[in-house]
């Protein structure tokens, strides 16, 4: 076979290659699958404790509520929607807690010991807290304190951890 040959032959299968490496997706038109993604779901994120540890627990509203309606919705415990899967709160039913911010700091002040805080009841307030609507859009440094306490806990939610 001469040099002229062997090109034609490459030129011929090169020619070939795009025929038989189709990329075998039908023509099938659009599939309804559901709604688009839109990004963070609406309703109020609560973090409550179950079998695995602290779980996201989304109550479907028409929007968010600010971050002292979320704590208080916290504090009233699990739906019993909530309940029947499994949920429960490791905070105290009687409590209360006052939010303040200032930039990038989310101060929560109880009305309890902070003596009385299990860590999954401490990562039920921070991961409230840091996941509730932020004003600059990141997310705060949660500092939580009492009237017992000669210093603020300064937490991190475990879930939101990037480092």
């Amino acid at each position: 076979m001469t040099a002229r040959h062997r090109l034609a032959a490459a030129l011929t299968a090169l020619a070939a290659l795009p025929a038989l490496c189709g990329c075998s997706i039908s023509a099938t038109g659009p599939v309804k699958s559901g709604r688009p993604a839109t990004g963070i779901q609406p309703g109020t994120r609560l973090y409550f404790l179950g079998q695995h540890g602290i779980q996201l627990a989304i109550r479907p509203d028409a929007q968010r509520e600010d971050l002292q309606q979320t704590l208080d919705t916290l504090l009233a415990g699990p739906a019993p929607a909530e309940t029947r899967v499994g949920l429960y709160s490791d905070l105290p039913a009687y409590g209360r807690v006052q939010v303040t911010t200032t930039p990038g700091v989310v101060t929560l002040r109880l009305n309890w010991s902070t003596a009385l805080l299990s860590a999954p009841a401490i990562q039920q307030l921070a991961c409230t807290a840091e996941d509730a609507p932020a004003e600059s859009g990141s997310v705060p440094k949660v500092a939580i304190v009492s009237s017992d306490a000669p210093s603020a806990i300064h937490q991190q939610c475990d879930l939101h951890r990037t480092g």
